[in-house]
């Protein structure tokens, strides 16, 4: 069976993270100290299940930001279930037990209580990694002929998925395989996306290879433009073994390089 798992995060007194744990109510490991979840619904995504079962157990309303791992074995739970684990921030709430939890409370990362339940101490011990690591990197791409308001529109929709934006600038081969008109080469397209505000750096993109860029920058996030193909990335993506998050953001109404170029 699928179940999630939630590692909800704030900041404490100290400003280290904090992580909060429930005790469980029922067996197995009843009277242990747990991270909050349980069995995902029918036809229901993972996301969705974090934030029910992390509302039903916690009272508090979630945002699962960046996926831990997937947990698997008969030792981590007898009953062989498999677990997808995320990290959460708060959105709202006042944190109170509920569903299977008896108690719940707020653990300074480095003083986790000893008897957790399944094999939420490696969990725990995987999530305090990830958090240490740097700030959550987004990768968007595009030609960027010409910066117009829909380049700032996803530029800016793309920053607010991470803390770190780094932008891939087609290079000038690539760019001609789908415009009639190059406006700019790629170090002026380039120079240009480097001077809006809240992009962190800028890249020209491997003409023969793709994927070059996103093993060397290992985003945990990845921006698709409204008129680029989800799909074709993400088969790309899953050819060259890498799985970041997928994140499509729409069309600002009324620009379009083409429109505007004529090309």
């Amino acid at each position: 069976m699928l179940t999630v798992d939630a590692v909800i995060v704030r900041k404490g007194r100290g400003k280290k993270p904090e992580i909060l744990l429930i005790k469980r109510k029922n067996e197995p490991f009843s009277g242990c100290w747990a991270l909050p979840g349980g069995y995902m619904e029918e036809r229901e995504d993972i996301k969705t299940a974090v934030v029910r079962e992390a509302g039903e157990e916690t009272g508090l309303t979630v945002d699962p930001v960046r996926m831990v791992g997937v947990y698997d074995g008969t030792s981590r739970d007898k009953r062989g279930n498999i677990s997808v684990v995320w990290l959460c921030d708060i959105v709202k709430g006042k944190e109170k037990a509920g569903s299977d939890a008896s108690d719940l409370a707020f653990f300074d990362i480095g003083k986790i209580p000893p008897n957790l339940a399944f094999d939420h101490g490696k969990i725990i011990e995987d999530s305090s990694r990830m958090l240490g690591k740097r700030s959550v990197r987004v990768l968007a791409g595009g030609v960027f002929n010409i910066i117009h308001p829909g380049h700032v529109h996803f530029l800016e929709k793309a920053k607010k998925l991470g803390d770190e934006l780094v932008v891939v600038v087609a290079s000038d081969r690539t760019a001609l395989k789908s415009n009639k008109k190059l406006i700019f080469p790629a170090d002026i397209r380039a120079k240009m996306v480097r001077n809006l505000k809240f992009v962190d750096k800028v890249v020209i993109g491997d003409e023969r290879d793709m994927m070059k860029v996103v093993r060397e920058e290992e985003p945990e996030v990845i921006a698709v433009g409204y008129d680029q193909s989800e799909e074709e990335i993400t088969k790309m993506l899953r050819d060259a073994g890498i799985s970041p998050m997928i994140v499509k953001i729409g069309e600002l109404k009324g620009y379009s390089t083409k429109k505007i170029t004529g090309g």
